[in-house]
């Protein structure tokens, strides 16, 4: 779909970072091919928006999400980290399913989105659903690979990183491990 905005502000986060007044944001397929002041176009275009003088910018980025986590939202929330991780958490996850996390991680990507956040890294298990939970909602995510002493192998994390570069144009896949405390020395070595 090629889209046109037009009469809007634009922050182009340029080296100035200044904002053009009256601008136009051009859009074709998933790329954007034009952002600065009005001009010219002999492009046919599926939609036209007229901003009304709103500011157009990029979208954020949440470098450290556990999507699924959304059901524990308010859960304990009063307890230490630990505490909270071995008695509550931990429990919980146990009883999710890869159905659970797909669902759990969609309803997590929307509300992103509210939040002008466009893109995530997540670091949470199974990371098949939470893949196709990111494609199906059409949202940019890099999956981190959540190494810790209890669920995952070196052999598990190189596997994932073959099989994730290749998935959609929307996922990437980087090496991680989940915290210090849930991470042995050999482990992170390896």
């Amino acid at each position: 779909m090629n889209i046109r905005f037009y009469h809007a502000r634009l922050l182009t986060m340029q080296q100035d970072c200044s904002v053009q007044e009256d601008g136009e944001l051009w859009v074709k397929g998933n790329r954007i091919e034009y952002a600065g002041p009005p001009k010219e176009s002999h492009e046919s275009w599926d939609r036209e928006i007229d901003a009304g003088g709103d500011l157009l910018m990029p979208g954020f980025k949440n470098a450290h999400t556990h999507s699924a986590m959304t059901f524990l939202r308010s859960y304990a929330d009063d307890l230490p980290l630990l505490q909270w991780l071995q008695k509550q958490v931990f429990p919980m996850e146990a009883k999710l399913t890869g159905e659970d996390v797909y669902h759990l991680s969609k309803l997590a990507i929307l509300e992103y989105l509210t939040s002008g956040i466009t893109a995530n890294f997540d670091m949470y298990f199974y990371p098949d659903q939470i893949a196709q939970a990111s494609v199906d909602c059409g949202f940019r995510t890099v999956l981190c690979s959540s190494m810790n002493d209890f669920v995952s192998s070196l052999e598990e994390m190189e596997e994932n990183y073959h099989k994730f570069q290749n998935f959609s144009d929307l996922i990437g896949y980087c090496l991680g491990f989940h915290a210090e405390y849930t991470t042995s020395k050999p482990l992170l070595e390896g």
